[in-house]
């Protein structure tokens, strides 16, 4: 703990002093310096500290907590390669409504709750919760459990019929019908679509496990991954594609506790892919909704052909013309959470606004009992920061945007929801990683 303390001393001590000495026309510099420290910190406690294990491995939760929130989202990295002549602003599509002194106030709440994050890591309250699920509700028994290959498999039929079911009632992906819209048997299905359709992929996250084990089952892998691939761009959006690649990358690091070159090359190629024709994809279903057009699946190669015809100019320009910096601009929230915590120094949070501190709480609840049974429906965070925040209409700008974890915690209750908020991040992430070195099926699928 000493090298930490150290460490985290030295990194509020340097966010603290850029802030009272902060020069606006030196902002932007600032701003990069800070984003700097905060990518350097994490660095320096993940290799030069015990806090992850003294066995380090990249699968750990901390690590993978502290790379997504941090290292990527919330600064880290990303910011430093979204830069035009070295200022973050002039490259950032949100640019006129950033500061410097805005963006400088972002990055010291992220530092808040990247040390509250660690804190909460480090402490003991991840191993006691850990111990109080595995001993004193005896899950013992349970999470050394291996898994059947049966299992995955009637996860991987169930999913798919679902989602095919679905998807001939347009009740699929973007601009689906709703629960509301039809009558019996499928106003159940599509009720319980948000939990039916992570069947297949919870089904295919198992068997990637045992195939990566065994090299079993080689054939009903790659099939499953086919028609996942397939249900993912028709879903009409760019993070299933990712998340099918997540879901191959950590069964097979959990299995071969190496990431080989042929993998980093599917990742890039995934992400490529994601922000290119995934993206043509989903303007498509956006046509299909605004127009009120219902496509079946036999029809829907031809419908998209003649879109791509039609509109392939727009596609071109849109798209392919600034593919990087689309990519950048969705791996970071630093410039949509600044705007969040803007938002919330100078308006505050009204009457129309979500009750952000309610669906914080309800979160236990929720996560048992589908929202549709109890006729409550998860607010669209993105689509409120889009049309309340930043002011679009739909007419001009359809695709919800995140603003991400820190400005969540920040509109939920300023700086001390973001400290609270990491902390309790940080502790479920130990507990977590205490699940994953039991090394068995259930325990992965648990973590």
């Amino acid at each position: 703990m000493k090298n930490f303390t150290y460490f985290t001393i030295l990194y509020l001590v340097g966010v603290f002093i850029f802030n009272i000495l902060y020069i606006d026309k030196i902002g932007n510099m600032y701003f990069l310096i800070l984003i700097f420290l905060g990518l350097l910190y994490n660095l320096l406690v993940i290799f030069k500290t015990n806090l992850l294990n003294s066995n380090f491995n990249y699968l750990s939760a901390g690590f993978i907590g502290v790379t997504t929130c941090f290292l990527v989202f919330n600064g880290g990295i990303i910011p430093l390669l979204y830069v035009k002549d070295f200022n973050f602003i002039e490259a950032n599509a949100f640019g006129h409504f950033l500061n410097n002194r805005l963006l400088i106030k972002f990055v010291s709440i992220t530092a808040l709750g990247n040390v509250f994050y660690w804190l909460g890591y480090s402490s003991k309250f991840g191993d006691r919760l850990f111990r109080f699920y595995y001993v004193n509700l005896n899950y013992k028994k349970l999470l050394h459990l291996d898994i059947k290959e049966t299992f995955p498999k009637a996860l991987i039929i169930i999913g798919l019929i679902s989602n095919f079911i679905l998807f001939s009632y347009g009740a699929y992906g973007r601009g689906g019908i709703t629960a509301q819209d039809v009558t019996g048997p499928i106003k159940i299905i599509i009720a319980l679509s948000s939990y039916l359709e992570k069947l297949s992929l919870v089904g295919y996250f198992l068997l990637a496990l045992i195939y990566f084990k065994t090299g079993l089952h080689k054939t009903w892998y790659f099939v499953t991954l086919g028609f996942l691939i397939f249900f993912a761009l028709i879903s009409g959006a760019r993070g299933p594609i990712l998340f099918i690649f997540i879901l191959t990358l950590l069964p097979y690091y959990y299995v071969h506790r190496k990431i080989n070159v042929k993998l980093i090359f599917i990742g890039m190629f995934a992400l490529i892919f994601a922000f290119t024709i995934a993206s043509e994809l989903k303007f498509f279903s956006h046509s299909i909704k605004d127009d009120n057009n219902e496509i079946s699946l036999g029809n829907y190669r031809e419908s998209y052909l003649d879109f791509r015809e039609e509109s392939s100019g727009d596609i071109d320009r849109i798209i392919y013309n600034s593919v990087y910096y689309s990519i950048m601009r969705r791996l970071s929230t630093v410039a949509q959470g600044s705007i969040a915590v803007g938002y919330k120094d100078t308006h505050g949070i009204d009457k129309t606004d979500p009750k952000f501190l309610k669906e914080l709480l309800t979160i236990p609840l929720y996560s048992i009992i589908p929202r549709s049974f109890t006729n409550s429906y998860f607010p669209s965070w993105g689509q409120w920061f889009r049309l309340k925040v930043l002011k679009q209409n739909n007419d001009t700008y359809t695709n919800n945007i995140t603003f991400g974890a820190v400005a969540y915690f920040y509109l939920t209750g300023k700086w001390f929801f973001v400290a609270f908020g990491f902390f309790i991040y940080g502790v479920v992430l130990r507990f977590s990683n205490n699940i994953l070195e039991l090394n068995s099926g259930i325990s992965f699928l648990v973590y």
